[in-house]
């Protein structure tokens, strides 16, 4: 495994965050102890992985920006952002420094006041049988669908679920958006502790922080139901999976794959 600062020319997207880019990882265990291990380091920080499709997930995290104003700097105070961010005293009019990160974060949280859980479940996700048999996979395997290259986002921000501010994703009509997916993370950490670790082009992933008791396992699976629109009993298996595993993934996207 290879564990290096992240390079501009690495990655799709500006640079707002202390970031790191991995390769060679050989499991999924050992990107859980590298994401524990700067977890523990940055107590008072988010840490976020990338997962599926590192390019696609880049390409919509950028769409998803721009189409929602996250990189509008109207309103803001930029005394305290480099220098490096204008041109002849005008700003750049895009962000491109960690010292800009707080513009993102506040244009982030004030447009998810009004958007909660039962949001995203009214976003009409549905799931089939093919999916399913998708996402029990994952569950199983995670490596098999992960990247291999990978990013580490070292978000500034105290919460798990806050840690989309630091890879907004979600950028088809028919997807949850930035905003849902920070209610759903949100929902299923503040009702279960599953925290928020990792975002990728069609998937959510979380680590649970204990183990959930029958009653909490089947309001999970009514949660569930209600997000993609199906009865809880079709995710028995998916839920066992996680508990045995100790982490849950889930897709936030219309359709997923093969």
């Amino acid at each position: 495994m290879k564990i290096n600062t992240l390079l501009p020319g690495q990655s799709g997207l500006e640079i707002l965050c202390d970031s790191y880019f991995i390769e060679n990882i050989e499991s999924f265990q050992e990107l859980m102890e590298v994401y524990n291990l700067y977890k523990q380091n940055n107590p008072e920080k988010t840490i976020i992985v990338t997962l599926d499709d590192l390019g696609q997930a880049e390409y919509t995290s950028v769409h998803s920006t721009m189409s929602n104003d996250l990189d509008t700097i109207e309103g803001h105070d930029l005394s305290g952002v480099d220098k490096e961010c204008f041109e002849n005293g005008e700003h750049l009019g895009y962000l491109s420094t960690p010292s800009e990160f707080f513009i993102l974060k506040e244009n982030f949280l004030k447009q998810v006041i009004d958007v909660n859980f039962l949001t995203a479940c009214d976003k009409g996700l549905t799931i089939d049988e093919d999916e399913l048999a998708i996402l029990e996979k994952i569950n199983q395997s995670p490596f098999e669908f992960l990247d291999k290259k990978i990013i580490l986002k070292i978000v500034p921000v105290k919460n798990a679920y806050e840690g989309v501010c630091g890879f907004p994703n979600g950028y088809f009509s028919s997807d949850l958006d930035p905003f849902e997916n920070y209610a759903l993370a949100k929902h299923l950490f503040e009702k279960y502790g599953l925290a928020l670790f990792g975002i990728g082009a069609s998937f959510l992933g979380f680590t649970m922080n204990r183990t959930l008791d029958i009653q909490e396992v089947q309001e999970l699976g009514i949660d569930l139901s209600n997000l993609y629109d199906a009865t809880p009993e079709l995710f028995v298996k998916l839920l066992e999976i996680t508990q045995e595993k100790g982490y849950l993934f889930l897709k936030y996207v219309e359709y997923l794959d093969n």
